[in-house]
C-alpha cells in the first residue's frame, strides 16, 4: 500500500506531500490540485510497466505537465510503501523536452530500511522487452539509470525494475537472489497495473468487441464494460450472480442482466493519451431485462446511474482487481441518496482484496460524509497560489465540529468559506 506520496513541479503542484489510507478521498474547489495528485500517482505506478512517455497520462506535449513556477523542466514523484509490514520507497525523476513527448528518466531510486545503494548500468541503455538469461525470462525492460551512491537506497531501472538483476548476474538463479531483483519485484507487484478511471456513461454503454488483451479489463474512459462483465460470467458464474443480485436490489425494476450480440467496437488497449479510437467490429451489448414486460432496456438507453453502479459492482467482483485504483468523481451520475452506497461498494472491494488501494476525488459533500477525517485530504491554494494538501484529521476545527455537523457540512460550510475569505484578504 502507498502510505505517502510526494510531488514536485507536476502540473498544479509545486511541492506537496500527503499521507494516504487504504481508501482515500481528495476534496477541494476547482483548480486546487486534486487531479494533479491522481495523475502523479498514476505516473509513478505506471513507470514500473510502461516507458517514460506512456507513464504520464492524457494529451500533452513538451513541458505542459511541468509546474509553471518550476525553474527546470523536471518532475519528481515519490511514494512510501508498506509492503507486508516492511517500509519501502520508490521515486522517479523525469526531464521533459521543449516539444514532443520524448521524456527522459533522470533518476529512479528505490529503498528499504536495510539496503545500501547500488549504482547500476548505463543511463542511455535500453533493454529489449524480454531479456532471456539461462532459460528464464525477465519482463518489463526499459532504461537503466546510473546515479551516485545513495545511503539505504537501491538505484533501479526505470520503467522496468525486474530486469536489472539479470544484467548483473551470470545466471537466472543468481539474478533472483540479487537485492535489485527482490526490491524491484516487490514494488512492481505493489503498484503495477494501476487503473485511472474517468468514466463517461456513453463509453460504459458502448457495445464492445471481444479482445483477449482486454480480458478482465476496463479502460479508464469506461470502454469495455460489456466484455468485462461477460468475462466475469464465463469465469465465475457465482460472482456474476452475486453482482446481478446486488444490482437488482438497488434497481428493483430490473429482473436480470443479459448480453446480446450486435455491431460493436474495438479500441486499442491502455492508450496513454486516453483517446477513444473506435473500430467497428462484431461485439456484445449489455441489456437489462425488466420486470412486468417482455422488452429489454439496452445499456445505451439506461440511466447513467445504472451504468456507473454496474461498473463499480463489476470492479468489486473482479477476481483480481488492480493494486491501485484512481477514480475521478465517483458521484457523477449518481443520485445524492445513492452516493454513500457507491462508497460502500468500494470499501467492500478493499475488504475483499486488501492488496488493492483506492484514491478518488470528489466535489460532493454527500460522498465526504461516507469517510472518516483521516481518510480525507483537503486540497486548496494558499495566498501565494501554491497547492496545499491537508488531511482533515489534522485540523482542530474539524475535531471541534464533528459532534454537531457531518464531515461534508464542515468542509462546505466551515473550511471552504473561511479559507476563501482569508485568501481573498
Amino acid at each position: 500500500m502507498i502510505t505517502r506520496v510526494s510531488i514536485k513541479n507536476f502540473k498544479a503542484i509545486r511541492d506537496a506531500s500527503v499521507d494516504l489510507t487504504p481508501i482515500h478521498l481528495l476534496i477541494g474547489a476547482n483548480d486546487t490540485g486534486k487531479t494533479s495528485v491522481l495523475e502523479a500517482i498514476a505516473a509513478i505506478c505506471r513507470s514500473v510497466d510502461h516507458d517514460a512517455p506512456n507513464s504520464f497520462l492524457g494529451r500533452w506535449e513538451g513541458r505542459e505537465l511541468v509546474n509553471s513556477a518550476a525553474t527546470e523542466a523536471q518532475v519528481e514523484v515519490g511514494i512510501d510503501l508498506d509492503i507486508d509490514s516492511n517500509a519501502s520507497s520508490y521515486k522517479i525523476e523525469a526531464t521533459f523536452p521543449a516539444s514532443g513527448r520524448d521524456i527522459r528518466w533522470k533518476m529512479a531510486t528505490a529503498g528499504t530500511a536495510d539496503l545500501n545503494g547500488i549504482p547500476i548500468g548505463d543511463p542511455q541503455r535500453t533493454l529489449r522487452t524480454e531479456t532471456e538469461i539461462s532459460g528464464a525470462r525477465f519482463h518489463r525492460a526499459g532504461h537503466v539509470i546510473n546515479v551516485p551512491h545513495v545511503q539505504k537506497t537501491t538505484v533501479i531501472s526505470a520503467p522496468v525494475l525486474s530486469a536489472v538483476a539479470a544484467l548483473n548476474a551470470n545466471s537466472a538463479f543468481e539474478a533472483i537472489k540479487r537485492p535489485e531483483w527482490q526490491i524491484a519485484q516487490q514494488i512492481s507487484e505493489a503498484v503495477g497495473g494501476c487503473w485511472y478511471l474517468r468514466w463517461t456513461a456513453r463509453n460504459l454503454a458502448l457495445p464492445t468487441a471481444l479482445n483477449p488483451d482486454r480480458r478482465f479489463r476496463l479502460e479508464g474512459n469506461g470502454f469495455g464494460l460489456p466484455t468485462l462483465i461477460d468475462d466475469l460470467l464465463n469465469y465465475d458464474r457465482e460472482s456474476f450472480t452475486a453482482l446481478e443480485r446486488e444490482f437488482t436490489q438497488i434497481f428493483p425494476h430490473v429482473r436480470t442482466i443479459a448480453f446480446v450480440q450486435q455491431q460493436g467496437f474495438n479500441s486499442p488497449v491502455d492508450q496513454a493519451d486516453e483517446t477513444l479510437t473506435l473500430q467497428p467490429s462484431a461485439g456484445k451489448q449489455v441489456v437489462f431485462r425488466l420486470k412486468n414486460t417482455d422488452r429489454d432496456l439496452p445499456a445505451s438507453q439506461a440511466a447513467e446511474g445504472m451504468l456507473y453502479t454496474l461498473g463499480y459492482l463489476a470492479l468489486m467482483y473482479l477476481p483480481q482487481p488492480p493494486r491501485v485504483l484512481l477514480i475521478e468523481e465517483p458521484e457523477n451520475g449518481i443520485h445524492p441518496n445513492l452516493v454513500g452506497g457507491i462508497v460502500r461498494i468500494l470499501r467492500r472491494l478493499v475488504e475483499r482484496h486488501p492488496e488493492t488501494q483506492i484514491v478518488m476525488t470528489s466535489h460532493s459533500p454527500y460522498l465526504v460524509d461516507a469517510f472518516q477525517p483521516e481518510e480525507v485530504t483537503w486540497c486548496r491554494r494558499n495566498e501565494s497560489g501554491d497547492v496545499v494538501l491537508t488531511r482533515l484529521d489534522t485540523l482542530p476545527e474539524v475535531e471541534r465540529s464533528l459532534s454537531v455537523f457531518s464531515l461534508g457540512e464542515i468542509w462546505t460550510g466551515e473550511l471552504e468559506p473561511v479559507h476563501s475569505r482569508e485568501d481573498a484578504q
